[in-house]
């Protein structure tokens, strides 16, 4: 459980925020070096921390980083300040921004709530209610599959590409020696 649990519910309550983007491209668009995506989903949740009455006091943001593996340094970062600080919530703006599969999300979710978190989405209607860990579990399923199937259709285009004739990726550039 949460090392120190407040104990005056005049205070708000404290939550911290989890912010991924998948490619470096993503993060980075128009010179910006946060792209679209981190803004908003920035937004997102602090209008949702905003909403249920908490206080964002920390953010992690992990950067050009997929989601198939849990091994992702901010996501790791949180886990462990949430383990060390007394935090209500864990905002992401979808459940698909912290995990992309079944295994890594019950984990990540038992260590949310062993340590005494709530894990809120900004945009789905997840809570501890049978229906809303029902929905939960549909929406981590549908993220494990979209990555499954991404992966899958990325690799039959690849490999119809080299059956053309042409090469996975850019075709590298030749150096070409001048006669003297």
């Amino acid at each position: 459980m949460n090392p120190s649990p407040r104990t005056d519910p005049a205070e708000p309550a404290v939550a911290v925020s989890y912010i991924r983007v998948s490619t470096k491209e993503q993060a980075e668009r128009d010179g910006d070096p946060e792209g679209y995506s981190i803004p908003a989903q920035r937004e997102a949740n602090r209008r949702k921390a905003t909403a249920i009455g908490a206080v964002v006091v920390e953010e992690f943001v992990d950067r050009g980083e997929s989601a198939r593996s849990a091994d992702r340094p901010e996501l790791q970062k949180l886990l462990r300040f949430i383990a060390a600080h007394p935090v209500d919530y864990v905002l992401v703006h979808k459940v698909d921004r912290l995990a992309r599969n079944r295994v890594d999300d019950v984990e990540i979710n038992l260590a949310i709530r062993k340590s005494g978190a709530t894990l809120v989405s900004a945009t789905e209607n997840i809570d501890e209610t049978a229906s809303g860990m029902l929905l939960h579990g549909i929406m981590s399923s549908i993220a494990e599959f979209y990555s499954r199937n991404l992966a899958t259709e990325v690799l039959k285009g690849m490999e119809q590409k080299a059956k053309t004739g042409g090469t996975p990726g850019k075709a590298p550039l030749a150096t070409a020696t001048l006669p003297p």
